[in-house]
């Protein structure tokens, strides 16, 4: 008999004394051999503590666990290498490691640097949790309140009147804008749209405001905590929305003189562009908005490294260029270092006015080279903000769909 049949001998006669187990999970049975649970015996299934799962009637393991992670723990007793679920939760998978007491440790290398981020952003969400008043008892509302909660913050549970209420909100603030614009035109030859139809336009922003002030009213009455209502960003923009219509009221009630009337235009001017901020009240009634916004944060450290990158190349482009065209002094428009800083920045952003060009063959091939880097620099932001887009995008996703298992498996248990 040689050697290879020996071995095969003994194999199969090992295999024949050991034992298979099945084991039962929530309804989907594995089969294994003892011998491949026995090579980790200090977890559940390769203990004695498995014993207390045996059912006597159907001569099988019951496990009430999740059966898609399962596979990746009996891989783990198969072969000794433990994967992540990249399908599942992964505060679930560590759940479902601690139950069969495997540690996390275990994880193989293709798997352990994406855990590894995911742990401390769960982490950081933690600490934020910890830091809010989540846990914090909720006082009771009264019946007026939790109705003007509904009216205007239920946007999801039936009859979603909320919902309806944001969409004629977000109409409004379309109008207001459109107004804004529309009143700087000339409708005449020397009035502009204002100020030949004072009453259609006053009607029309007065109307608007009226609602939108009704509306922060009504729910800084229906929060919890109203100081933190009014420290929110969201709800200091929309105070800003607002407060310019109410400040010219009562500029022009007491400017009743042509003189103090003329000292106050300037101001007015001033409040009167503050209300750009009402295009902003519709980051509040837009998804895709407060996504971009979300993006936006994320990556604000390295944008804000290409705006100092971005800087850095101006003043050098900008400097050099302006001592190359002190050749032609006379005929050149770079007086100063901040009239070339003027012309690298419309050419680094491919503006390219015209208003100021070099006149030098070298200062020409300088504008040249400045062009080139700052398309370059143009392109290094869309990367970073596609990346912070689908970090937003996959969160949401995840919690979509940890939502959708949660709905399933009540059913399911139903």
């Amino acid at each position: 008999m040689t050697l290879q049949s020996k071995n095969r001998h003994s194999k199969l006669r090992t295999e024949r004394l050991d034992k298979k187990i099945t084991i039962n999970v929530s309804g989907r049975r594995f089969c294994t051999w003892d011998s491949t649970l026995k090579k980790h015996p200090n977890t559940l299934l390769g203990s004695d503590a498995i014993k207390g799962y045996f059912d006597n009637d159907k001569n099988e393991y019951f496990l009430d666990r999740d059966p898609h992670m399962f596979r990746y723990i009996l891989n783990y007793y198969r072969d000794g290498k433990l994967h992540y679920s990249y399908d599942d939760c992964f505060g679930a998978f560590n759940e479902e490691l601690s139950f069969y007491g495997i540690e996390a440790d275990n994880l193989n290398e293709c798997c352990w640097e994406e855990c590894y981020n995911l742990s401390k952003k769960i982490c950081s969400k933690d600490q934020e949790v910890s830091k809010c008043s989540c846990s914090e008892p909720v006082p009771r509302k009264s019946f007026l309140r939790k109705f003007f909660w509904n009216l205007l913050e239920n946007t999801e549970n039936p009859p979603r009147v909320g919902r309806y209420i944001q969409s004629f909100l977000g109409i409004l603030i379309y109008i207001s804008v459109v107004g804004t614009i529309v009143e700087t035109e000339r409708c005449c030859k020397d009035k502009t749209c204002e100020e030949t139809y004072p009453r259609l336009f006053f009607a029309v922003d007065a109307f608007c405001m009226i609602l939108f002030t009704a509306e922060y009213i009504f729910r800084l009455y229906a929060s919890e905590n109203r100081l933190k209502f009014i420290i929110n960003k969201m709800n200091i923009v929309d105070l800003l929305a607002v407060t310019p219509f109410y400040v010219i009221l009562i500029f022009n009630h007491f400017s009743q003189d042509s003189s103090s009337a003329v000292e106050n235009a300037s101001s007015l001017n001033v409040l009167r562009m503050l209300r750009v901020f009402r295009i902003f009240k519709l980051s509040r009634h837009s998804k895709h908005m407060r996504q971009m916004g979300r993006a936006l944060k994320r990556a604000i450290v390295d944008l804000g490294f290409l705006f100092f990158a971005f800087l850095l190349t101006n003043m050098v482009f900008s400097s050099v260029l302006y001592y190359i065209e002190q050749m032609e002094a006379q005929k050149t428009k770079f007086k100063s270092i901040p009239d070339s800083m003027w012309y690298t920045i419309i050419t680094m952003m491919t503006v390219g006015y015209g208003d100021m060009i070099p006149i030098t063959d070298l200062g020409k091939i300088l504008g040249s080279l400045c062009c080139l880097s700052g398309i370059i620099m143009l392109a290094l932001p869309i990367p970073i903000i596609q990346e912070g887009s689908a970090e937003v995008r996959e969160k949401e996703q995840q919690q979509q769909s940890g939502n959708n298992n949660g709905k399933n498996d009540s059913n399911t248990q139903q």
